[in-house]
């Protein structure tokens, strides 16, 4: 499957998107960055990811990696096999107004109905409107909570955090609705794991929103199933020999059910890797989860019982591979995979 960036005036024209230095600059690794600009160099070009990974000495793989974390970012967004820049987000105004109680008429008081809450939605991340510096100031001043949060924000980035940032962390505060302590709970967690950037806490904090964390317990067990999910993706990176790359968050979910809810050793995650394999003949993190599930429904949990459950599938072996797997086990596992297509 070929690719093809179209982003207008930049075909013609080798442009580099402001967001990418302002926001993902110290975030991105030096493989992303070469994939990036790769891509923008080549603007309106259609390419492979074998293409790139020929033209900068790299790994398909690591390229599909690298695709992928830029799409999770938002930096581009894909469309088929197209890539695009990410749609501006609508203009929000820079103060919420907070609503006028309305007044009995006959006693005075400012008591309204009862109005269900409204659900909320997930906030736009590319571009989206921040409150200006005087209402900031105005937010500072007349909240201590709001001004405990920006003083813990500079302790926390070792530095004094712009006006943008401090805008930032606002916004999550009052147009998402995570409360101050979550907040510092969670830039303590970006700084634990070198992440310390409001890119990434805005992003994490906007997820967050959506999934209703709105209390210090609430986050802390947000933030346990995180590391375990961490901890297991460099499990699982090391029991496969994967080359160091930053695992996406897909990888991550997927390793921590192997190990942690699903309760598969070690040994068992490596098998189905080197059938994984030996299938398709490279590692595809959704085609060792179907294997794994299989297994799991089947109650198979030991190398010696996945060896036999192997040779009872040896008959049927798919042509072209010599594989005793069924291929139509095989799941994409990323953006860029979704949009792939076996040649």
């Amino acid at each position: 499957m070929e690719y093809l960036l179209d982003i207008g005036a930049w075909n013609r024209v080798f442009a580099v998107p402001a967001d990418l230095v302002d926001q993902h600059l110290k975030l991105a690794g030096a493989v992303q960055l070469k994939v990036i600009l790769w891509i923008l160099r080549h603007a309106g070009e259609s390419f492979t990811a074998e293409d790139v990974a020929s033209a900068l000495s790299l790994q398909p793989a690591d390229v599909r990696d690298a695709m992928t974390y830029w799409s999770e970012t938002g930096l581009l967004c894909s469309r088929g096999s197209v890539l695009l820049p990410p749609e501006p987000a609508p203009a929000e105004p820079s103060a919420p107004a907070k609503k006028q109680e309305p007044v009995s008429a006959d006693t005075g008081n400012t008591t309204a109905p009862a109005e269900a809450e409204p659900v909320r939605s997930l906030r736009p991340l590319s571009r989206p409107q921040k409150p200006d510096r005087a209402y900031l100031n105005s937010r500072i001043e007349a909240d201590p909570a709001i001004a405990y949060l920006m003083q813990t924000a500079d302790e926390i980035f070792g530095r004094p955090t712009s006006p943008n940032d401090k805008a930032t962390l606002l916004m999550i505060v009052e147009t998402d609705g995570l409360p101050s302590e979550v907040v510092i709970m969670l830039m303590q967690y970006a700084a634990g794991i070198g992440q310390c950037n409001i890119r990434f806490i805005e992003k994490m904090a906007i997820r967050w929103a959506d999934q209703q964390i709105q209390t210090l317990e609430q986050a802390e067990e947000e933030l346990r199933r995180l590391t375990e999910s961490r901890t297991a993706a460099a499990a699982v990176q090391r029991v496969i020999g994967a080359t160091a790359h930053s695992p996406t968050k897909k990888e991550q979910e997927m390793a921590h059910r192997w190990l942690k809810e699903w309760q598969f050793s070690e040994e068992m995650v490596r098998k189905a890797y080197e059938i994984c394999v030996d299938t398709i003949g490279e590692y595809k993190p959704g085609y060792v989860n179907k294997i794994l599930s299989r297994w799991r429904d089947a109650s198979i949990y030991t190398p010696a019982q996945a060896e036999s459950d192997s040779q009872k599938k040896r008959p049927s072996p798919k042509k072209g591979y010599g594989s005793t797997y069924d291929l139509a086990e095989y799941e994409h596992t990323s953006v860029v995979d979704m949009m792939e297509e076996e040649e």
